[in-house]
């Protein structure tokens, strides 16, 4: 059935519905041609082309009065739905709304039925639903996992760094570090531009970073930067007061995003927020995808012609936020390809596996050799088959134990053994939406895997207080960990907050609750994603003693100022596992992220952030047509 947008065939069909849908009529043309209030001739061309739709059957009899067979394939509404998905498959969103009445509801059930890739002028289009809406997608603003995959499609860095600590170039096409002058100078690429057509050089570049280090998120992270200006205009250089030789990793990360420094802002979250309708057409970036549209009800991304790597192949994504009844779980994404009368669907998710297999799983890897650890974990996650790919996520929920409850070691290993892994993943599975995880053990699931030895009963307050922002796994983990409270003879109260209130609350050292629930969601950036966190995050922050802050903060400098990137995986992982023995912190589980498919589309892998890679999507049907 083609696309159709014939407001009077639609008009003289409802008319038709009249006499019954989806039951043989016998009846006569002129019969016919009075319920459509039209002439006998008009009838005939009019049931020929709708026959030829397919929106009904319609079998003439040769004769004076005699009686032809009518059927209607359709109700009228759903007739509409049809034509609406139909619209909706070749982008005429506004005239498919119109179509069904602009009912939301039904709309959000159409988008999801027609997710997937489209050719349309020769050029490859995706279309994604999403169960939330997305924040502005500004780097110098805490951000969610989603956004931050989104950030990095719509900006570059100055270099990348990968998850073994490696640096490859972005829009600096070298690097030089000169250790006896604490020097760093990067090279850029010529001819460089922002999405608006402006340029990218070494002044702007220079005036963005001495502005960010004005910004109280990047303070702590840029002090030991001194000066930063600009040599040429293709040459930027940051002087240090100290060593730092992993410094162009650090500054690979999300956050250091290149963008123009007049689109810094410092409202609050709550008016970023509110102004998030009109933020897509200001935002400017400097990556392979441009923001064409940003509206509460969906984000157009569209591929950036003069971006200094690859084009990507596809043209444009769009992601619809479409409710649904779990209205937050964690990182689902779909994707459907309807091409040459194959269906493909690529689900972006986390599948279910027995936590028995998961844990047997994990006790193989945590064997391995450490430094090859993380890559023959991804080689064994991977699936041998062909439509599906899976991975364990590099982070992981985990539970803060706030200093301000004034805890002893001995009450916060305690409460640790209470809260264990092992008991609230067992508790997790009695839930009516069970979670696709394994326990964790450290904040990587490569990383030593920690066990408490058990201790005696301690007294604690009785009642305790759990703090968590909008996620549907969060909830379910502040669920099972008040069962267990509640087994032990603790009353529990769980306040949830909106992510941006919780990051304000934390920024402010006013978060009071006595666990604060978090997700540790880590980039591309592995070793720097980490540090960073460790370094910076506000919640961690808050949530520990001055002694222990400065404790950490002296731990990471010094992991700074002599080891190269390489080596930030082995030194963090120590101090992981001090803050774990200490019982600061509390890992939950690590999310197994899998992505489906079924061949129809190529290029399609499963990336940190549990979606797929858009860039390189593509098929050999659009290449061949």
């Amino acid at each position: 059935m083609p696309v159709l947008n014939n407001d009077k065939k639609i008009l003289h069909f409802s008319r038709l519905s009249k006499l019954g849908v989806k039951q043989n009529i016998a009846i006569t043309l002129q019969e016919v041609a009075e319920v459509m209030f039209t002439s006998s001739r008009h009838c005939r061309t009019l049931l020929n082309e709708m026959r030829d739709f397919g929106w009904l059957e319609w079998t003439p009899k040769v004769g004076r009065n005699q009686r032809s067979r009518l059927y209607l394939v359709y109700a009228v509404d759903e007739l509409k739905a049809e034509l609406a998905q139909q619209m909706i498959a070749v982008g005429k969103y506004e005239k498919a709304l119109a179509l069904i009445d602009h009912d939301q509801v039904l709309f959000g059930q159409l988008l999801q039925n027609t997710s997937g890739a489209v050719q349309r002028e020769g050029r490859l289009h995706i279309q994604l639903t999403y169960a939330r809406s997305f924040s502005a997608l500004l780097p110098h603003i805490a951000l969610r996992n989603s956004e931050r995959f989104l950030v990095r499609q719509v900006y570059c860095c100055l270099v990348q760094c990968d998850k073994n600590g490696l640096i490859s170039p972005q829009l600096a096409h070298h690097w030089v570090y000169n250790a006896e002058l604490q020097r760093w100078r990067f090279y850029l690429r010529p001819a460089l531009t922002f999405h608006d057509g402006s340029t990218i050089n070494a002044d702007k570049i220079a005036e963005l970073f001495n502005r960010l280090k004005q910004l109280a998120t990047y303070q702590t992270e840029l002090a030991h930067v001194t000066h930063i200006s600009a040599v040429n205009p293709l040459c930027v250089e940051f002087q240090l007061d100290q060593p730092d030789p992993g410094f162009a990793g650090l500054i690979a990360d999300v956050k250091y995003s290149i963008q123009p420094y007049l689109q810094l802002q410092s409202q609050p979250y709550s008016q970023l927020k509110a102004q998030q309708l009109n933020a897509g057409a200001a935002i400017v970036g400097s990556g392979a995808f441009r923001v064409q549209e940003h509206t509460q009800q969906y984000l157009r991304l569209q591929a950036y012609d003069n971006y200094y790597g690859h084009r990507a192949l596809t043209d444009t994504v769009t992601i619809w936020q479409v409710s649904s009844q779990q209205t937050d779980l964690p990182c689902t994404t779909e994707l459907q390809a309807n091409v040459v009368h194959k269906t493909s669907q690529i689900r972006s998710n986390y599948t279910a596996h027995s936590l028995e297999h998961e844990a047997k799983s994990l006790e193989q890897e945590n064997s391995l050799e450490q430094e090859n650890s993380l890559e023959q974990k991804n080689s064994l996650e991977q699936t041998t088959e062909s439509d599906q790919k899976s991975r364990i996520e590099y982070g992981c929920l985990l539970a803060m134990i706030n200093s301000k409850t004034q805890l002893s070691l001995l009450q916060r290993k305690y409460l640790s053994q209470l809260l264990a892994a092992d008991k609230l993943m067992a508790e997790l599975t009695k839930s009516a939406n069970p979670i696709e995880a394994i326990p964790a053990y450290n904040l990587l699931s490569n990383w030593l895997k920690i066990m408490s030895a058990g201790t005696t009963e301690q007294p604690l307050p009785s009642k305790l207080t759990i703090a968590i922002f909008e996620h549907h796994t969060l909830k379910e983990c502040a669920q099972a960990m008040m069962a267990l409270l509640q087994q032990a003879g603790f009353e529990c109260e769980v306040n949830i907050y909106s992510f941006e209130e919780l990051v304000q609350k934390a920024s402010a050292n006013t978060l009071m609750e006595d666990l604060i629930l978090i997700s540790l969601d880590l980039d591309d950036n592995l070793p720097t994603s980490v540090f960073h966190w460790m370094l910076s995050n506000s919640v961690l922050n808050q949530s520990l003693s001055t002694d222990a802050s400065n404790w950490l903060r002296a731990k990471l400098i010094s992991i700074r100022q002599q080891q190269p990137l390489t080596n930030y995986l082995t030194e963090l992982e120590s101090i992981s596992t001090a803050m774990i023995t200490e019982h600061w912190m509390i890992p939950m589980l690590h999310h197994r992220q899998t992505l489906y498919f079924q061949g129809v589309l190529k290029g399609v892998s499963i990336n940190v952030w549990g979606w797929p890679e858009i860039q390189g999507v593509w098929s050999e049907e659009f290449v061949n047509s």
